[in-house]
């Protein structure tokens, strides 16, 4: 029960939230594990399509959990130049389990907009404005996880989640440019893009 506690506290802004999470390698590889199973149905799935979609199919899967360990790349080595190592396993863990807080959101606005607003929940423009409230949400959320997870200043913490988002955003371009040029705008925010 401590981590959705965890969770919960520190998605509303609450510090207390990082004591719920536990510290070591085993605590970051079990916060890992949804994103490695999640990559795992995902490459099964991409055998069952279409010869042609195959490629796209094994990006599409691959594609989460390859941003997720860049990212947890890019905060080991920014933890550890900040002289703040010892506290990246219990950042990490609370990170990895606050990862899956705004897909959580999306699907319940998703679902109170379909109940309140039925023809206004599928439209384009909404599904956008819903998955890029909830990305800015996300960036909030990353920022607010280091900050108090690795005891940094405000502009530390900042500098992390800039570090982290170009990154993984150099990797989306570089897979929109390369075959079979899969574009991570239309999984986020919808086919218009």
């Amino acid at each position: 029960m401590s981590i959705p506690l965890g969770v919960w506290l520190l998605g509303r802004g609450r510090g207390q939230g990082m004591n719920c999470f536990g510290t070591g390698s085993q605590a970051v590889l079990s916060a890992l594990a949804p994103t490695l199973a999640v990559s795992l149905i995902g490459l099964i799935m991409a055998f069952l399509l279409p010869s042609g979609q195959h490629k796209m199919g094994f990006t599409r899967a691959l594609v989460p959990l390859v941003c997720t360990l860049i990212q947890l790349v890019v905060s080991e080595v920014y933890a550890r130049h900040l002289g703040r190592q010892g506290l990246w396993t219990r950042y990490a863990t609370a990170s990895l389990w606050c990862g899956w807080l705004p897909l959580m959101l999306m699907i319940v606005v998703q679902g109170v907009l379909k109940l309140l607003f039925p023809g206004l929940a599928d439209s384009a423009a909404s599904l956008s404005g819903v998955a890029l409230g909830i990305q800015c949400y996300s960036l909030w959320l990353t920022w607010y996880v280091t900050r108090v997870g690795l005891a940094v200043t405000s502009m530390q913490a900042v500098i992390m989640t800039v570090l982290q988002t170009v990154v993984a955003s150099g990797v989306l371009v570089l897979l929109w440019i390369l075959p079979p040029h899969y574009n991570a705008l239309v999984d986020m925010f919808g086919p218009g893009f």
